[in-house]
């Protein structure tokens, strides 16, 4: 718990609202703190050295203190970054993860902005972080994250499905051209990621949908970019890979 007489301690939490441009990017970098983010509109991939994740609308994404990663940002963005200083962010968890949005919890992380934070008591400050955590603690985790292959053979295209899935017509074209046989990427793939090709390059699709859908596009529009004849045959394989629906991502 920061010291309220210790005029240069970090604060727990201490957050500012930010609207990145489409597209802007940030190389490998880490912090000395931890960073909760939220989004109101649009998306960001995050990448770690194992795994890519995908913020977006109604969501919030934990990324702890010394975390290697990389940002890129989607379109119509607007979004809160809240810095955790690492006494806090040793209670929240070693590994980066997407949290869904309640109610409560968007009110508790608005509550870190100077402008409102700066107006309360430290006591009230104090008793509104510890709720904060506890929710953090207790969010919900949703699996808008993918597993990254670590292999030379298929790190490359797997690379290339996230940065544009939509060009991928089936999984025999986006893996031809590989220096291994079919049978070996079959193997890589599940070792590295879980996954069997068909399977990854799905879920790659589905975070690429997710973040079409968090910059504005209609459900429609979505379906028939990624080759699907109607928005119920896209909505029934979206939920099957993430349990929720395409709408609960709409703005």
């Amino acid at each position: 718990m920061e010291d309220p007489m210790a005029e240069d301690a970090r604060p727990r939490y201490l957050g500012e609202t930010i609207r990145p441009p489409t597209g802007e990017s940030y190389n490998w970098h880490a912090h000395d703190f931890g960073q909760l983010i939220s989004a109101s509109s649009g998306s960001m991939y995050v990448g770690t050295p194992n795994r890519v994740l995908l913020l977006s609308a109604a969501m919030a994404l934990w990324i702890p203190p010394y975390m290697q990663h990389w940002m890129r940002y989607g379109a119509n963005n607007a979004m809160l970054y809240v810095d955790v200083n690492c006494e806090e962010a040793r209670l929240l968890g070693a590994q980066c993860r997407i949290m869904t949005m309640t109610p409560l919890l968007g009110a508790l992380i608005s509550a870190a902005l100077p402008d409102a934070s700066g107006k309360r008591a430290y006591k009230h400050n104090s008793a509104l972080h510890d709720l904060l955590r506890h929710e953090l603690v207790a969010a919900r985790e949703v699996p808008l994250s993918i597993v990254m292959p670590q292999d030379k053979r298929v790190r490359a295209f797997a690379e290339a499905a996230l940065d544009d899935p939509g060009t991928i017509t089936s999984v025999d074209s986006w893996l031809a051209g590989a220096a291994a046989s079919r049978k070996t990427l079959e193997r890589l793939f599940i070792n590295e990621t879980g996954m069997p090709p068909a399977r990854w390059l799905r879920h790659a699709r589905v975070l690429h949908a997710v973040s079409q859908l968090a910059a504005g596009a209609k459900v429609s529009s979505v379906a028939l970019d990624m080759g699907y004849e109607s928005p119920s045959a896209f909505a029934y394989m979206f939920r099957r890979t993430l349990g929720m629906r395409p709408s609960d991502f709409s703005i």
